[in-house]
């Protein structure tokens, strides 16, 4: 892992990053239309390290670890790259069509968020300072 000394570190990073988009006055309704439960697994960084977004029937919850239920979609990348991605600095579309993102199901909601990358790449900057890792953040 080139970002984080352990995978717990980056569940805590990206599933704080997610609490915080359901937070968001523009970001939750549009996680809210897509209508699934998306599973983030970096468990090829170590067992366990995956974080899972909920937005069926109107809610949304966050959790780590693998979720109970099959989910709509998972998206498997290491935690390296899913930084870069949350980062705004790696292209998902890009890295899908180059297999450094793994899809199981239908992705093409979540891809018409792309465009909110930057903004939610701003949350994740956020949430990295909050978390006293400043230091993670990419120029």
């Amino acid at each position: 892992m080139e970002y984080w000394k352990n995978p717990e570190e980056a569940v805590t990073a990206i599933k704080k990053m997610w609490e915080e988009v359901g937070k968001d006055p523009e970001l939750r309704p549009l996680a809210g239309k897509l209508n699934q439960l998306i599973v983030f697994d970096y468990t090829e960084d170590g067992p366990g390290c995956a974080v899972w977004v909920d937005c069926r029937n109107n809610d949304f919850k966050v959790g780590s670890g693998i979720p109970e239920g099959e989910a709509d979609l998972v998206m498997s990348l290491s935690a390296d790259d899913a930084h870069r991605s949350w980062s705004d600095k790696l292209n998902p579309v890009m890295a899908i069509t180059r297999k450094k993102i793994r899809i199981k199901g239908s992705a093409t909601g979540l891809l018409k968020l792309v465009p909110k990358l930057k903004k939610v790449a701003v949350i994740y900057n956020k949430v990295l300072t909050d978390l006293g890792w400043a230091d993670k953040i990419m120029k």
